[in-house]
């Protein structure tokens, strides 16, 4: 179970982040997401391989998390997909934009870890799941608060019959216990 899910919705079978939440990730998060600065994806996507150096895993997919399509559309791209690309060439494995579909983009802004898992709940559909059956997929996303986002997708990827799901974020936020 990933050590940060105090709701335990988020049962990865690995999870890396290349580094804590704080003031410095944040300097980089924020204007990466928010502001355009796409070319944070290189240095970013670098930190996560460089924090998956010592695991053993064979994905056979990459696969970014899916971003609402009206910020998508705001936004003029998907963050996850930025990073994801440089991991799955890493890897040499394809990276999959098509087989899981966000209906919609709850808000999970100053909720506890339950409430956000509740909240996020149906929020994705496998679409392809025969991309999904008896794969191993590494999910990629910029930040993980509570790793409800991760524990939806590993629900409805594991029913679509992944055999495995593991996760890498640029940056994890910690919180004292």
């Amino acid at each position: 179970m990933c050590p940060n899910c105090a709701a335990g919705g988020c049962v990865l079978d690995l999870i890396r982040s290349a580094c804590t939440y704080d003031d410095a990730s944040r300097g980089a998060v924020l204007p990466f997401k928010h502001a355009g600065r796409v070319n944070y994806a290189t240095f970013m996507a670098r930190a996560m391989i460089w924090a998956m150096r010592d695991v053993d895993i064979s994905p056979d997919i990459v696969m970014p998390v899916p971003l609402a399509y009206g910020r998508l559309f705001h936004r003029g791209y998907n963050q996850s997909t930025l990073l994801a690309r440089p991991i799955a060439n890493a890897f040499g494995v394809d990276m999959d934009l098509t087989s899981v579909h966000r209906a919609y983009r709850p808000d999970m802004g100053h909720k506890n870890a339950a409430q956000r898992a509740e909240n996020i709940h149906g929020v994705f559909n496998v679409v392809r799941p025969d991309k999904i059956r008896g794969r191993r997929i590494l999910l990629v996303d910029d930040v993980m608060t509570t790793g409800a986002t991760f524990g939806e997708l590993r629900r409805v990827l594991v029913n679509a019959g992944a055999t495995a799901v593991y996760g890498v974020t640029f940056c994890r936020v910690v919180r004292a216990i």
